[in-house]
């Protein structure tokens, strides 16, 4: 399958997933607004939003997809990959989400700390039971990135949507109730969505042998896997901290800012994930099958095609924000003034698409060549600078003030993985020329 097939496949089912998404954000919205209840449920949706960006980002596809690249020729030893590093995904997911379980009370302060006694009692509780999809979603993100290797894009695609249905049905029964219903609804649409994708690699053929397989574990492909991914996974364990950052300057600016800051990250990552992430996940395999020029001749022709496609959804966004966000949120309790709120915040955000983007197909490049040290840096430079820059960027700019750090920040990145790619170009054509 080409590449442009295959993008085209993921963008479409994407998006009818982002869709379904937009549809949930707005039901939501109508039923709960900017209201304090919105405030402590969104913030604690921060659990898989930041699932949602780690994989994004990479966590587990930077390692496992290359490595199950190299095995497509050897089924059983593809198979054998494919439990070994799920169980270290179980295994590390699960400690965690005790950890988070266990430590509730202090994260949602930390979170939220302009929040009343009530709403932190129940907003623990949310915590400890979202904890769960940390767990169904990183298994989940194994099996993604495992038939993504062998050019299966579209299908598992469907695996998001299965959640947002969840979701949306739970908002609709519920209508403006108790919140908790909904979190419930998350969990139950996250073990469909595993169910889905474990579904799709015994479709294909891929576990016949699970039985045998299921209680093997090849330390030789953790070693690799772990090797491989922990400066990704250092790097990425950077990531909660931002936008816990960012919605500790923002509950502290008026009422609903963490509420309009959640509405305006859905629609930003409509393209994101349609198009953004869509071509990262669809190249990585693509790339980890080709090596020095070739790889990068490939690499750089994805960063001119996503520039033409981004730029013009950049200049859209800035131009039509208060449109934007109007047709999608202004309904029941979504007032006009909310929708002027989120509209600023919207339209400064959209700045950070482009190099969002392109830090992406980067970050793909390096991850193909095994360079996993350079996204940890880059990521580590982005993150200083929206660390440095969030607080007197919202003094000076109010709420809009985050969405101007988080451009900055991205642009850094950039900057960083652009120079680290033409450093290993000339050290390679140097390398070359010696040879010759």
């Amino acid at each position: 399958m080409s590449v442009a097939r295959s993008f085209f496949s993921l963008s479409s089912l994407t998006l009818v997933s982002r869709v379904s998404g937009f549809i949930k954000v707005a039901a939501f919205a109508a039923f709960y607004g900017r209201s304090a209840e919105a405030d402590m449920f969104l913030a604690v949706m921060i659990l898989p939003d930041l699932l949602y960006r780690f994989l994004s980002e990479g966590l587990v596809s930077s390692a496992s997809v290359p490595l199950f690249v190299d095995l497509r020729n050897d089924k059983e030893q593809l198979e054998k990959a494919l439990f070994t590093i799920s169980w270290i995904a179980l295994l590390v997911s699960g400690i965690f989400a005790i950890f988070l379980s266990f430590n509730a009370e202090d994260f949602c302060r930390l979170l939220t700390p302009g929040f009343d006694q009530n709403h932190l009692e129940r907003m623990k509780f949310l915590w400890a039971l979202m904890s769960v999809y940390l767990v169904t979603g990183t298994v989940a993100g194994v099996f993604t990135s495992f038939l993504n290797a062998q050019n299966y894009f579209a299908l598992p695609a469907i695996g998001p949507l299965l959640v947002n249905i969840a979701i949306i049905a739970a908002i609709f029964i519920v209508r403006g109730g108790a919140v908790e219903k909904i979190a419930l609804a998350v969990i139950i649409g996250s073990v469909m969505q595993l169910i889905w994708l474990i579904y799709l690699t015994w479709k294909y053929g891929y576990l016949a042998d699970a039985q045998r397989h299921f209680k093997e574990f090849d330390v030789k492909i953790a070693v690799s896997f772990v090797r491989s991914v922990f400066p990704v996974a250092a790097w990425i364990s950077v990531l909660p901290f931002i936008p816990v950052y960012e919605r500790y300057l923002l509950s502290m600016q008026p009422v609903g800012s963490v509420a309009a800051l959640n509405y305006i990250e859905k629609l930003f990552n409509l393209p994101l994930g349609i198009l953004s992430i869509s071509l990262a996940r669809v190249i990585l395999p693509e790339l980890s099958r080709l090596g020095g020029a070739d790889r990068r001749r490939f690499l750089f022709k994805m960063i001119g095609m996503s520039t033409l496609v981004i730029l013009p959804v950049v200049v859209f966004s800035v131009v039509c924000a208060e449109s934007i966000v109007e047709i999608v949120f202004k309904r029941g309790r979504f007032s006009v003034e909310d929708t002027v709120a989120a509209a600023g915040l919207f339209a400064s955000y959209s700045f950070a698409l482009l190099p969002t983007t392109l830090c992406m197909i980067f970050n793909r490049g390096f991850f193909a060549a095994r360079k996993y040290h350079v996204p940890f840096l880059a990521g580590l430079s982005a993150a200083a600078a929206q660390f440095y820059l969030g607080r007197p960027m919202v003094e000076k700019y109010g709420v809009n003030g985050i969405g101007y750090a988080a451009a900055i920040a991205f642009s850094v990145q950039l900057l960083v993985l652009f120079f680290a790619e033409i450093k290993t170009s000339v050290a390679q054509r140097d390398t070359n020329d010696v040879s010759a």
